[in-house]
């Protein structure tokens, strides 16, 4: 499962919409013995490939979800069990040939065990809602999205928040002392100006709120970009005249989130005459080429790749004073 360098499949062009998710499959087992299961979804922009299991060495003094490695094409892999991490436990007799997805994201490549792979699907963003709190609850807050499955009865398809998997397993280093460095190379006094972000990862959000307080912003905080939209509206109705870079002076969204994606969320303001002067930054764990040149389609002034402080710190200078 492999892209063509800088190709843009359909589905994931600007104005469609949607996003092709690859369908996996868990289960675990309840307290009479039989095996309930869950299907979760995973962007297929994210995914390198799908392989068998491969051979696996243990590393001592880590989790018992990310206590592997593996040699994939060359090079070592750290490998998440994701049964382990969502603490599930198959039924024994239950018969599983578990595959191993490639996830390449964030700078980094992950492998993540999984009990069963279905088939992609397209959804679109605006049947992705907001998952529950008793949901979230049984997830302990790993998942960021929830659509029901219409072909199959009784069926949620979870959207899970990888960024969380890669935060645990130590691959996100703490980044209030980089923020610190990179001010002290720049040798300029904090930023000042209020940022309103966008991020329906509560990690993804806790870094960047903490990096964008850290140059001395203020910062507003909502999970996706229908919520984003609804506090710049509100903003214009309490204001009156006034233009809203007096009260917000940037925005920062990510694309993947329910309700409404980021490139909606930003096409929305970009079309808005009163929003329209608002500066917006795109900033998502998807590189490449092809998730630039959407960003810029929908009219974003500026594409950040999660999460180096060097280049946030440079984007950010760009619009705000210091």
């Amino acid at each position: 499962m492999e892209h063509t360098p800088g190709a843009l499949p359909e589905v994931l062009k600007v104005g469609a919409n949607e996003l092709e998710l690859v369908i996996v499959r868990m289960f675990n087992k309840l307290p009479d013995g039989s095996s309930e299961s869950y299907s979760y979804g995973v962007n297929v922009a994210k995914v390198r490939e799908i392989i068998p299991m491969p051979a696996l060495t243990k590393v001592p003094d880590m989790p018992d979800y990310a206590e592997a490695i593996a040699e994939v094409r060359g090079e070592v892999v750290p490998i998440v069990n994701l049964a382990r991490w969502l603490k599930f436990f198959p039924a024994t007799d239950l018969s599983i040939r578990p595959k191993v997805v490639i996830l390449e994201m964030l700078g980094t490549t992950v492998g993540m065990i999984v009990h069963e792979v279905e088939r992609i699907r397209r959804i679109k963003w605006d049947q992705i809602k907001v998952p529950p709190a008793l949901l979230q609850a049984k997830h302990s807050g790993r998942i960021t999205g929830v659509t029901k499955l219409e072909d199959i009865e009784d069926t949620l398809l979870l959207i899970l928040d990888l960024e969380n998997v890669i935060s645990e397993i130590g691959a996100l280093a703490p980044k209030k002392d980089v923020v610190l460095e990179e001010l002290e190379k720049t040798g300029k006094k904090k930023l000042t100006g209020t940022v309103l972000i966008a991020d329906d990862s509560g990690v993804a959000r806790r870094i960047l709120k903490d990096s964008l307080e850290g140059f001395g912003l203020h910062v507003v905080v909502s999970n996706d970009g229908k919520e984003a939209f609804g506090i710049l509206t509100e903003f214009l109705e309490k204001i009156g005249d006034k233009p809203i870079t007096d009260y917000v002076q940037l925005v920062i969204t990510d694309v993947e989130m329910p309700e409404m994606d980021g490139l909606t969320f930003t096409k929305s303001i970009k079309a808005h005459p009163r929003l329209l002067p608002l500066p917006v930054i795109v900033n998502t764990s998807l590189s490449g080429p092809e998730n630039k040149d959407k960003a810029a389609l929908v009219g974003a002034d500026g594409y950040l790749v999660k999460f180096d402080p060097a280049l946030l710190f440079k984007e950010l200078a760009r619009f705000l004073k210091a």
